[in-house]
């Protein structure tokens, strides 16, 4: 630190080093093969004056920002956290910030955040969503940076997706309860603006067929992908006197829903009804009981999202070429299943 009344300039730094602010641009630029010695005075000037290069001069000059933009659906939903810090994980382990945006489930304030973004000069955006619709798809379709979209599919959209295995997840489920001996298994939705509540669903109709239930034996029920989604789908069904005993569900949030309303209407999970959910969020392991799931590798998405990103900026891959990965899911055994009820 300096008794300086403002900060040291760059001029500042090459005076005291005795070299021109060329050289001091070079040599922390890392351009260049200055001799050992003009590297050594630089560097000394700078610690000694405090200097702190400009990051928006030096990203004028490279027309880069090393910034990111990340904008999610929902940043209270329990799912984004592990992504969001994936992301940012990778971001910074390649030198890159990430500002971050919550949509709120609003596709007018979505849509601001990518313009927001853009004006800001990211140098890419990473849209981790459950849904994408016309609107912000039009935009991603148009975007001004490369753009790489997380969790959604968004059909024939021509960007690079990192996903999960959504059908064969919801395979998983079904087969798990299938192997406990249920034969009269409920499936709980999502929104069916959520892209991945068409293939979970898919999933479970495939599951069942194979197993040759009925469609009696296997009502579908609609939910929302949230907690109160849950708790109303199961009041609906055991008011309506479904004799099921096991209900799958879009989500851990809403299977989360479902035991709060198996509990108060005296319905005992899993001595009466097993619930499995998806996602495997932190908050499975503690409710009571703990729940079974189907696990997303949510931290592994955004890792991968945020390094095709980068490599697209960084012109190691092209932002033309889409690609959608979906990454597997894994059944975690807990405390909600059981065996079906003799």
């Amino acid at each position: 630190m300096t008794d300086r009344q403002s900060p040291a300039t760059i001029r500042d730094v090459a005076e005291r080093a005795g070299v021109s602010t060329a050289t001091v641009s070079r040599v922390l630029a890392g351009i260049g093969h200055p001799r050992a010695d003009t590297v050594a005075a630089v560097m000394a000037a700078v610690e000694e004056l405090g200097y702190r290069p400009s990051i928006v001069a030096r990203s004028l000059r490279m027309r880069r920002t090393r910034s990111l933009g990340l904008i999610v659906t929902d940043i209270q939903n329990a799912f984004f956290p592990d992504l969001v810090q994936g992301a940012d994980q990778e971001a910074r382990a390649r030198g890159y910030s990430i500002l971050l945006g919550s949509a709120a489930y609003d596709e007018r304030r979505a849509v601001h955040y990518l313009d927001l973004m853009v004006d800001r000069r990211v140098d890419g955006i990473l849209v981790a969503s459950s849904q994408v619709s016309d609107t912000s798809g039009g935009w991603l379709a148009t975007a001004p940076v490369p753009v790489v979209v997380a969790n959604a599919e968004p059909g024939t959209l021509p960007v690079t997706v990192i996903t999960s295995d959504n059908r064969n997840g919801a395979r998983i489920a079904v087969e798990h309860l299938l192997a406990l001996g249920h034969r009269r298994i409920a499936y709980v939705r999502g929104a069916e603006t959520f892209t991945a509540d068409r293939p979970r669903l898919e999933g479970f109709r495939e599951a069942v067929r194979r197993a040759g239930l009925a469609a009696s034996d296997t009502p579908e029920l609609d939910g929302d992908g949230r907690f109160e989604g849950g708790e109303r789908a199961v009041r609906t069904l055991f008011n309506d006197h479904a004799p099921v005993t096991a209900i799958a569900c879009y989500n851990d949030i809403t299977a989360i829903g479902a035991l709060r309303a198996l509990r108060n209407i005296g319905v005992r999970v899993p001595e009466d009804v097993s619930v499995i959910g998806t996602d495997d969020i932190a908050a499975a392991s503690w409710v009571v009981p703990a729940l079974t799931t189907v696990a997303q590798q949510r931290g592994e998405m955004g890792r991968l999202a945020t390094e095709r990103l980068i490599n697209m900026i960084e012109g190691t891959e092209d932002p033309a070429a889409a690609r959608t990965v979906r990454l597997p899911m894994t059944l975690t055994v807990r405390e909600s299943t059981g065996p079906a009820p003799k």
